[in-house]
């Protein structure tokens, strides 16, 4: 039994990205007119475009819901304000087309602001009546269009960093990479400040509006790279973020090892490894806060029954908030959300080789000939361009490794099996944000669209 709930959390592992990839392939099946054929021939790439952005609409919507769960959009809402914001944006795009020229440069960036506007107007319109009833979800419609602003501010940055980089060669190149912590750092603190104290909202976002966009756009920047000293700064770039990531988990153990010292021998929790301890004493908490809110927190672990009676551990709860009575037990508790943040966001990375497997794809369809990086290469220059793909893939496969290893030896519990718990209960989440993010980036580089990349 044991082994059979194993193989299907790794089979949930190994299977999650490949929706978002299908999705994105799907889009490439209808064949594209040429640039030179003009506007008015290239009507299957504005119906393309069109359902795209309903996709995105409706995935940026389901997102905002699972975000705010008081202020879910019906199926019908939903619908509609898609259906709407793609109308206009596409409309808006093709008239611009008809006027001036196509492919319009910079195209897909210019079909956002009406897009997002549509969608941000419409959310704020019809969620109006809850939060005028109860003021305080007005806070997570803010929260809400503010991590949405910078989900899209996104696309307009790492593109234009990419045009940068392409346009430099050598050790400007090298140094150009510099940049790409910046902008990661910046786009962090931008929803950390704007989720306030909505610490269960924090990782996700910041792992799927940020590390997710940072990864795959680190693939674009690998393929591109003229030399193999900046491929190089890429990967050392990427190990001095690991290395720090590392240190900040460490110090968290160090709060951790200080938590359990405080548990009497005796005590029939003293023998429990970290994980089911923390799970005892958040319930407790949440109880004792008597929030009334049974969603207030997400789950990150998987939760086994622990025959203890309550008195034991409302005492070893009380036992610890007097040993820190400037801080709450739930405080000392963020790492679980901390260490579940790390553990996602290296498997996104370790995503590349699925999104190797999309491009290879792409290179032998018929729309291949659309994008830049692909068009009028010999399968040689292409395998090389996957080869430091791959490369980057192995060396976060060995962090991934090295960050499982550590979970084990200090806590005492499989972090793969968290892993896979994250993605298989939150999968409707996981999904959503994954198609999102990866349908739109893996077209930005195609030539209809206008140079942007």
């Amino acid at each position: 039994m044991i082994k059979s709930n194993t193989s299907r959390l790794l089979l949930v592992c190994a299977l999650a990205p490949l929706p978002c990839l299908a999705l994105s392939l799907i889009k490439e099946v209808p064949p594209l007119a040429p640039l030179e054929a003009g506007v008015y021939e290239n009507r299957i790439f504005f119906v393309r475009s069109w359902a795209v952005m309903c996709f995105m609409g409706a995935s940026a919507l389901l997102q905002m819901g699972h975000g705010a769960p008081k202020l879910k959009l019906t199926n019908l809402q939903i619908a509609f304000v898609s259906l709407l914001a793609a109308t206009v944006s596409i409309a808006f795009i093709f008239g611009l087309c008809a006027l001036t020229v196509f492919p319009l440069p910079f195209g897909l960036l210019i079909a956002g602001p009406p897009f997002v506007l549509v969608i941000g107007i419409c959310f704020a319109y019809v969620s109006g009546p809850r939060w005028r009833v109860d003021p305080s979800l007005f806070i997570e419609v803010q929260r809400q269009l503010v991590v949405y602003q910078c989900q899209t501010t996104l696309p307009f940055v790492y593109p234009l960093y990419i045009l940068g980089f392409v346009s430099l060669t050598g050790w400007n190149q090298v140094v150009f990479v510099a940049v790409l912590p910046i902008i990661q750092i910046i786009a962090k603190n931008w929803i950390s400040r704007a989720l306030g104290d909505d610490d269960d909202q924090k990782p996700q976002c910041v792992i799927f509006v940020v590390e997710v966009y940072n990864a795959l756009y680190i693939s674009n920047v690998l393929q591109t790279a003229s030399s193999w000293r900046s491929t190089g700064a890429v990967m050392a770039v990427d190990l001095v973020q690991f290395w720090v990531s590392m240190i900040d988990i460490v110090k968290l153990f160090d709060g951790v090892d200080t938590l359990m010292a405080k548990i009497p021998h005796d005590h029939p929790l003293a023998n429990e490894n970290f994980v089911q301890v923390a799970i005892c004493l958040i319930t407790m908490e949440t109880q004792s806060n008597d929030s009334g809110d049974p969603n207030k927190t997400a789950e990150v672990l998987p939760m086994r029954k622990i025959k203890q009676s309550a008195s034991h551990i409302s005492g070893l709860y009380h036992l610890l908030y007097q040993s820190n009575p400037n801080s709450t037990i739930w405080g000392n508790m963020t790492w679980g959300h901390a260490v579940s943040k790390d553990q996602v966001t290296n498997y996104c990375v370790l995503t590349s080789p699925a999104l190797g497997l999309h491009q290879f794809i792409l290179f032998h369809m018929h729309n291949g000939l659309y994008y830049p990086a692909l068009a009028g290469i010999t399968r040689a220059a292409f395998s090389a361009r996957l080869l430091s793909t791959l490369l980057y893939s192995v060396l976060q496969f060995v962090s991934f490794i090295l960050l499982v290893l550590v979970l084990k030896r200090r806590l005492g519990y499989s972090s793969i099996q968290q892993l896979a718990f994250v993605l298989d209960v939150h999968a409707g989440v996981t999904q959503t944000k994954l198609n999102l993010i990866v349908v739109y980036i893996m077209q930005v580089s195609l030539a209809h669209l206008g140079k942007s990349s």
